[in-house]
């Protein structure tokens, strides 16, 4: 199945796979010129980088990609000529934020903190918007680097505990965010998912950072999906870099049926099995 969200022939493509997972990710990239640079970033690393063409390239809705596997397993296309469809796409919300600030953001859970975020960094010049130290639970301390590729407050999310690396999802990514263009759309959606039974990671809420308005819902290969609404976007004239927050919401974002803990038993278990196996970063 792939799906529309914008003027893009393809932005999200859903297979059949043992997986259940997210297994690879698309950036598009500015211009040949750029994507020469990335892959002599790459090369230097001696990363293998694929290429993709002709059917797997039309799967992806593109003329052409260059693949790598990233941290974690994840597969990264990088391509710089989207294939486009002019007719409006039929939707239930008015229009998804999307353009020159990307699809979304997403969020990845990390043993390797500084080697994750180095990699990025190295890659694509990934810029630290700003981190949240938080405590998850009673026992539990993490810290989260937000990183930012264009005017969106992030692109990339790395979360680590503080103390014992320990990863408490089963997913490479514990979450990927969309936007959506109004209010009314951000309700909608809530509505529908609930009214269709879809489990709820976390009611609506406010981050403090991006100022977003969001929920998140449970997918049905176990990561979550943000939907939000209103997030700012980066002034890279007047930014001020290396604020830090001590809570993740400003308010809201509740979990349903979890009060005194964040971590629920699954997480735990999680936690216990990434001690016993090690993180994949490409060098």
């Amino acid at each position: 199945l792939a799906f529309r969200m914008d003027d893009h022939a393809r932005r999200i493509i859903v297979e059949h796979d043992s997986a259940e997972d997210i297994t690879a990710v698309g950036w598009q990239v500015d211009n040949h010129d750029v994507l020469q640079i990335i892959l002599r970033r790459l090369a230097a690393k001696a990363v293998s980088v694929d290429v993709l063409s002709g059917d797997d390239a039309a799967k992806r809705g593109v003329d052409s990609a260059h693949r790598f596997v990233g941290p974690k397993g994840l597969n990264i296309e990088l391509f710089t000529n989207p294939n486009l469809d002019d007719n409006p796409p039929n939707m239930l919300v008015s229009q998804f934020i999307t353009g020159t600030a990307g699809m979304g953001h997403m969020s990845i859970m990390a043993c390797k903190e500084e080697r994750n975020i180095a990699f990025w960094q190295t890659v694509f010049n990934a810029r630290v918007s700003d981190t949240i130290a938080l405590a998850v639970g009673s026992r539990v301390a993490m810290n989260v680097t937000f990183m930012r590729f264009n005017e969106r407050h992030h692109s990339v999310a790395i979360a680590a505990t503080q103390g014992i690396s320990l990863d408490m999802f089963r997913t490479r990514i514990q979450h990927f965010n969309i936007e959506v263009a109004t209010l009314d759309d951000l309700s909608s959606a809530y509505e529908r998912c609930t009214a269709l039974g879809c489990k709820l990671a976390r009611t609506v809420g406010q981050h403090p950072n991006d100022k977003e308005l969001s929920f998140y819902v449970q997918t049905p290969s176990g990561f979550d999906l943000e939907i939000g609404w209103d997030a700012l976007l980066v002034d890279e004239d007047v930014w001020q870099e290396g604020k830090s927050y001590p809570n993740m919401s400003n308010w809201g974002h509740d979990i349903p049926g979890i009060f005194s803990s964040e971590l629920g038993f699954g997480h735990i278990v999680q936690g216990v099995r990434s001690l016993m196996r090690d993180e994949y970063l490409p060098w």
